[in-house]
């Protein structure tokens, strides 16, 4: 059975574009992720009194390309979804459009059924019928409208889209910055004060937290890249308002718009376009099912698990001598394996985690693939650009 047989021929562009789309969306990630593994603030502590305060002294800049990135991808995502308006408008009318009805096709985003009628019915799209109200294409517009959510229509994903969109072609480009998303001692204590995240960038100066002097303390700092809605004036962590948007339009709009029902297999989103493909349906097979956030949430689980992995060996008697050997061999796993491994010492009871950790320390030492248990994937620690 063919899982996309609702794409009709004159909507195949999507396919591509989407894979564009995520093709910059694993771009900006990356160079995030490679922004906050060089760090992002430096601190020092100053003492005021009996206390000691971890100041801020230092931001590193943003890399810009980073910020294109991001509000190319935005407008990719934006630009898809007028496309396949506009090829489903053109598919179906008995006539080519006018130069200014081709000029008028776009995708609204109206904030009530009566604004969303005035759109339609304003010349010259009222002489396009297939735009009216009544109409299966109008009533697949209204359905993806933000007045659909009353209570939130500024953060309806297509206002969200609009915004970001309109801002970055229009008036200046993206507005990124770090926001501290966490602080959390290794060893909470009553006389340890830790500041409450803001919602703005962190600044010089900021105090992230307070403890007595001489006391000696690990604080994790986890820093979040995130991007300002222009309408709201909010801060969403990059990556998630990328990958959000792009479920949205991949999941959403494009099945709405061409199928009239998001039940259907959504388009897959990773698809090398580098390369020519003389047949639509051996590039869809090509392609892969996961997104760019999913793939760089892979890549930094990966990087947890080959840095916890040894250590995790080392607590085993079996394990001790062997810190290097053992380190060396968790830098030699593909990603996929190592998150396998990690993974499954996790959930398992005392007998089937001892004979797990020795079946490993005996694969790194000897080479010998033994078993690794059942997989019981658990929750991954959180990283700097993704945390919730």
């Amino acid at each position: 059975m063919d899982r996309y047989a609702w794409l009709p021929s004159h909507q195949q562009h999507a396919a591509y574009s989407l894979a564009h789309a995520d093709n910059l969306i694993e771009r900006a990630g990356r160079i995030a992720l490679d922004h906050t593994r060089r760090g992002t603030v430096t601190l020092n502590d100053i003492v005021v009194g009996d206390f000691a305060t971890m100041t801020v002294t230092g931001v590193a800049p943003l890399p810009q390309a980073m910020v294109r990135l991001a509000s190319d991808a935005l407008n990719q995502l934006r630009s898809t979804l007028e496309h396949v308006l506009y090829a489903e408008i053109e598919h179906r009318v008995d006539a080519p459009l006018t130069s200014g009805q081709a000029r008028a096709v776009e995708m609204p985003c109206t904030s009530s059924v009566d604004k969303l009628q005035e759109w339609a019915t304003r010349r010259p799209r009222r002489d396009v019928d297939v735009l009216q109200p009544g109409t299966d294409l109008y009533q697949r517009i209204a359905d993806l409208q933000p007045f659909h959510h009353r209570n939130s229509q500024d953060a309806h994903p297509l206002e969200v889209l609009v915004e970001h969109t309109n801002h970055s072609k229009h008036r200046t480009p993206s507005l990124a910055a770090t926001l501290i998303g966490a602080v959390t001692p290794d060893r909470p204590s009553d006389d340890i004060q830790v500041t409450m995240p803001s919602d703005r960038p962190v600044q010089v100066g900021d105090v992230l937290a307070r403890l007595p002097v001489g006391r000696v303390v690990e604080v994790n700092l986890w820093p979040k890249v995130s991007i300002q809605r222009p309408h709201t004036q909010t801060w969403h962590i990059l990556i998630h308002e990328l990958r959000d948007l792009e479920s949205w339009v991949r999941q959403t709009v494009l099945p709405t718009l061409i199928a009239g029902s998001t039940d259907v297999s959504p388009l897959p989103p990773h698809l090398d376009i580098t390369v020519g493909y003389a047949d639509f349906r051996t590039a869809l097979d090509a392609a892969s099912p996961a997104p760019a956030a999913d793939r760089l949430e892979k890549l930094v689980g990966a990087e947890i698990a080959r840095e916890g992995l040894p250590g995790i060996l080392l607590l085993h008697p079996h394990g001790v001598p062997h810190g290097q050997a053992l380190t060396a061999w968790a830098a030699t796993l593909s990603d996929d394996e190592v998150l396998q491994r990690f993974e499954s010492l996790h959930g398992l009871e005392w007998h089937d985690f001892d004979a797990t950790v020795r079946a490993m320390i005996d694969e790194a030492l000897n080479g010998h693939r033994g078993p690794t248990g059942p997989l019981h994937p658990a929750p991954r620690p959180p990283c700097p650009t993704m945390i919730p």
